[in-house]
């Protein structure tokens, strides 16, 4: 997966080489017991980030050009697809009403035909479909990749050493861990001169 290119999972806290000293006092019936603990030079908590994925992509200039770009073309095929339907229907009319006209053998040929004609255009269609979906796919990956980059970006900047998916934490108290809005508003700024093209076949 390409986020977990960059989300790095370790402890949180790194403690080693505890120093331990420890002595008993007799100075009193009851023994006394007392610990020395040095705390170690490389004691370090690593710094978290809080980063809304999801939301980010919702709010997203480029998905929602994206989904509008998506809209529109399939609007499109939908279009001819109905300008096809009442163009086979008017031909299906014609054909019914030219039978008393023609022959078994001739009706049954032409009856051929034109099923053969409704199936070719049904099956361009439905490639023209599949086409739109996986090019709206690709792009998709390639905005939620580019997304994750800028994440990455203004993690390093901020020196987080952790970054987790909101969706995936039950609770956080401090509030500034959370960089969804710093990241959407780099993320809109790359993004602004961003072009969708998907050319579906004619």
């Amino acid at each position: 997966m390409f986020f977990t290119n960059f989300i790095f999972f370790s402890s949180l806290i790194s403690v080693s080489n505890y120093n331990f000293n420890k002595y008993v006092s007799y100075d009193s019936p009851l023994i006394k017991v007392k610990n020395n603990i040095k705390t170690p030079s490389n004691f370090e908590i690593n710094k978290i980030g809080i980063i809304d994925f999801r939301f980010i992509l919702k709010k997203s200039n480029a998905m929602k050009i994206l989904g509008n770009k998506f809209l529109t073309l399939e609007k499109e095929i939908n279009k001819k697809i109905k300008q096809k339907q009442i163009y086979f229907k008017k031909k299906e009319d014609i054909l019914k009403k030219s039978k008393a006209d023609l022959s078994e053998a001739e009706y049954k040929k032409r009856i051929k035909l034109f099923k053969a004609e409704v199936f070719e255009i049904q099956n361009k269609y439905k490639e023209e479909r599949s086409l739109l979906n996986k090019s709206f796919q690709k792009i998709q990956k390639d905005v939620k990749d580019l997304l994750a980059q800028v994440i990455k970006d203004v993690s390093i900047k901020k020196k987080i050493n952790i970054v987790l998916l909101k969706e995936n934490v039950f609770l956080f108290n401090d509030k500034n861990i959370d960089f969804t809005n710093e990241v959407l508003e780099l993320f809109n700024e790359r993004t602004k001169s961003m072009k969708i093209i998907i050319t579906p076949t004619n």
